[in-house]
């Protein structure tokens, strides 16, 4: 159906899934429209060689956090500004023990701003990051609870301190109209943390950080996150970040 090592490591239902709804469209070349939608979902933000890299790191102890977040385009955008963004989540979420962190990518690496930690449950689309966030996690003394999932169909059903859609939603609203809200109002958490890019990996301003504040305050207004409500609202580095608690 769809061939190339690289999308080979990817949660299976999910590119079968994606495949099929090119095919139902009648795409001409479903495979090259399958491997277009997948790309922008993960291609960009990590090489072919980054779980190598950072599969090395994480052998050599104690394990270097900056660098093993560096690797990936996400996390190493956010990286200057991690004391800033975890300082901004603690002080209005008390005494987090349990995180969903969904479409994770390596952002799990930055685990140490949170010493109250005792569980995290991370979600991505790419078997690699799944492996390797679960080694991470055996040398942190946490369970290992980093699993693949298609988060445009499926809902996970932990209960949370905090869950965390860092740059998300826009990735599902593009696949699936309405998705990203769903998914953040089904979510068993008692503090969500969604944020925005509001520039491109590139660092071009598209009118993305006026956009997405309009698309989250009209989604907030009509009752799309259900229960959760707004506590507050931040820019940090190239991310629109808002609290909300259930």
């Amino acid at each position: 159906m769809i061939t190339g090592a690289k999308y080979n490591m990817l949660y299976p239902p999910l590119v079968a899934r994606v495949y099929e709804e090119e095919k139902q469209k009648g795409a001409k070349d479903c495979e090259k429209v399958t491997k277009t939608r997948l790309h922008q979902m993960f291609g960009a933000y990590v090489q072919g060689n980054t779980h190598k890299k950072a599969a090395a790191l994480l052998e050599q102890l104690p394990v270097s956090h900056r660098d093993i977040l560096s690797l990936h385009a996400s996390t190493k955008e956010r990286l200057p500004h991690y004391t800033q963004f975890y300082a901004f989540l603690t002080a209005h979420i008390p005494n987090i023990e349990t995180i969903m962190d969904l479409g994770c990518g390596f952002n799990p690496f930055a685990l140490h701003y949170l010493p109250t930690l005792k569980a995290y449950h991370a979600y991505d689309i790419d078997i690699r990051t799944r492996d390797i966030l679960n080694r991470f996690f055996v040398l942190q003394n946490l369970p290992q609870a980093a699993v693949c999932a298609d988060l445009a169909v499926e809902s996970p059903t932990e209960k949370a301190d905090l869950a965390l859609l860092c740059k998300l939603v826009p990735v599902l609203e593009t696949q699936l109209p309405g998705r990203g809200f769903e998914l953040a109002r089904q979510l068993d958490a008692k503090f969500l943390a969604i944020t925005y890019p509001t520039k491109s990996l590139g660092g071009r301003d598209k009118g993305m950080s006026k956009n997405y504040a309009a698309q989250f305050e009209k989604a907030y207004a009509s009752g799309a996150l259900g229960g959760f409500t707004l506590l507050e609202t931040s820019q940090i580095g190239n991310e629109l970040v808002y609290i909300l608690k259930k």
